[in-house]
């Protein structure tokens, strides 16, 4: 995972101490292979990649000292992302460019730092995903991009699916979960963007998508071969519950 360049930083004891520790947002893209890297892994890397790239971190006191790293929305497994979030708490003197650099010099070309600045916004403002998919699947693209649109409008027959949480699995119908859905056909491929609940409170996988598709339109079916059967979510951005971005443009 980690990259292998050899750039010198300059050792985070070299730095300035701040009056006060301060908190940056650090917005990265996690793509290609790294999609099946599970949060934890996600967790681990970055343990790793803050060391190797000498970004003066600040830490807890006491028997087991650790470092303040706070995650935006998890991304699902199997799932890509453009604008994910990552709040690092430093506690010496650094520039935003100087840790987009310094990081950028130790991760691979699937996650790389896009922008690093102050937050003027909590992760807990989140209220939605905005997800991009792709599909390629038997039958006309029209028709499958029709039935698509017609299954997921919210005047829909509900959506019935089994949900997992921390208290146990519940039967929900996800169509409240999901703000807007559109699919067109485009070259032989079915693009769909959608925007679906995110955050702390409620959060609905794009792949409970896929399944309805799959158990109400029978496309995307499992066994058929790699080429003609595939699909490709790539979450692109956040918005809050008034419709306001959030995230690299919102500050």
């Amino acid at each position: 995972m980690l990259s292998q360049n050899k750039l010198k930083h300059i050792s985070k004891f070299d730095r300035p101490k701040l009056d006060a520790p301060i908190t940056v947002r650090v917005v990265f893209s996690k793509t290609g292979n790294l999609q099946y890297f599970s949060h934890l892994d996600l967790q681990r890397t970055w343990q790793r990649v803050l060391v190797r790239a000498s970004i003066p971190m600040w830490y807890t006191q006491g028997f087991n000292p650790h470092s303040k790293i706070v995650f935006g929305v998890p991304l699902p497994v199997g799932s890509e992302g453009l604008e994910e979030m990552v709040d690092l708490r430093i506690d010496r003197e650094i520039t935003p460019a100087e840790i987009k650099a310094q990081l950028n010099a130790e991760l691979t070309a699937e996650m790389q730092v896009s922008e690093v600045y102050v937050p003027k916004t909590s992760f807990s403002e989140i209220a939605w995903g905005v997800y991009q998919m792709t599909l390629k699947t038997p039958g006309d693209p029209i028709d499958n991009a029709n039935a698509i649109n017609k299954i997921l409008a919210p005047d829909a027959e509900p959506i019935i699916m089994t949900k997992r949480s921390k208290s146990g699995d519940k039967e929900v119908n996800i169509l409240p979960m999901i703000h807007s859905v559109k699919a067109v056909a485009c070259d032989g491929l079915i693009k769909i963007r959608a925007t679906l609940r995110a955050g702390n409170v409620e959060n609905l996988n794009p792949e409970y998508l896929i399944k309805a598709m799959r158990d109400r339109l029978g496309i995307l079916p499992e066994d058929g071969a790699m080429d003609e059967v595939w699909y490709r979510i790539l979450r692109i951005g956040f918005y809050d519950e008034a419709g306001v971005e959030v995230g690299k443009w919102f500050r």
